[in-house]
């Protein structure tokens, strides 16, 4: 398989994209590409339409499952889209930033700028892109929603048809887990804090680290959270599946951790197969033990 030795952007054939998901499943991708800046992002999006394969764009792929057969097109990841791209307001607590950029690089930007509201961000591992895609968010304290969606003002996007669109807050929608962004390739974002000190602000990121590591499984890879919370009144979904016993319990070599009960991970060499069929089994039978659908928070790539 050759490549056309004209193009900026760099691409490759035939990548694992197992190395680029935070759960490490997945096949290959039959084209790579790894945009720096946008120009080379449109050649990428260009090289796919003139190959007549699909494409998708991925950030960190912390939110990721792809199948064990790949992805049978163009995967685009951003992790080097101008990813040192903080751009300060020095008249109001505004912050512009690629979406390449890394959330817990841009927390310490904040914490450094003496910018609060941005801290738990810095316990997520995704982009800035992928983060306002999916409306990202943390909280150590239960009923309490921390999301990056009530901070964006103004988001900027390559539509489907290649079109750049800059979106006010008004044009924008966010709910749990969920924007209207979907479908859209997000570029920056624009996003309103408040100033807070730096001391307080290194405080706050310190504690929801020591709530991580005490609560979570961040020791084996995962996806996260891979279940949404349900809704009021019922319990986190983590606590759902802790009191059904199902802590532990094993598809081939992914498992749900004995730590946190949303939380399936990768003891060794899982198949996308095995958190699959690992996340069906979770939803029957918490399904049938208690008629709550635990809806994902992961996306499983299908075959396009």
């Amino acid at each position: 398989m050759s490549l056309r030795t004209d193009l900026k952007v760099s691409l490759r054939p035939n990548v694992l994209l197992a190395r680029y998901t935070t759960m490490q499943v997945g096949g290959e991708a039959l084209y790579f590409a790894e945009p720096t800046c946008e120009d080379e992002l449109l050649e990428a999006i260009e090289f796919a339409r003139q190959e007549k394969i699909s494409f998708m764009v991925l950030g960190k792929g912390s939110n990721v499952i792809f199948p064990d057969a790949g992805y049978p097109g163009l995967v685009i990841t951003l992790i080097h889209f101008q990813d040192n791209r903080i751009e300060f307001d020095p008249e109001n607590p505004r912050v512009t930033v690629s979406s390449g950029v890394h959330l817990y690089r841009f927390a310490l930007a904040c914490r450094n700028a003496g910018l609060g509201g941005a801290e738990f961000l810095a316990n997520i591992p995704g982009t800035l892109g992928g983060a306002v895609v999916m409306n990202a968010g943390f909280s150590r304290f239960p009923g309490q929603l921390n999301e990056i969606g009530d901070l964006v003002e103004e988001v900027t996007v390559l539509s489907e048809d290649g079109s750049k669109e800059r979106l006010a807050r008004k044009d924008l929608a966010f709910s749990y887990r969920h924007s209207n962004l979907e479908g859209r390739i997000v570029l920056e974002a624009k996003l309103l804090l408040w100033r807070r000190k730096p001391e307080e602000i290194e405080k706050e990121i310190r504690a929801n680290f020591d709530y991580r590591n005490r609560k979570q499984d961040l020791l084996h890879p995962s996806s996260g959270s891979i279940f949404k919370n349900p809704k009021a009144p019922n319990p986190s979904a983590g606590q759902l599946i802790e009191k059904l016993g199902l802590k532990g319990t094993r598809v081939g070599s992914a498992m749900v951790s004995e730590k946190h009960g949303n939380y399936i991970i990768n003891c060794g060499q899982a198949k996308s197969s095995d958190v699959i069929e690992l996340i069906e089994k979770i939803q029957k039978t918490v399904l049938d033990a208690t008629e709550v659908f635990l809806e994902r928070e992961v996306r499983i790539i299908e075959k396009p």
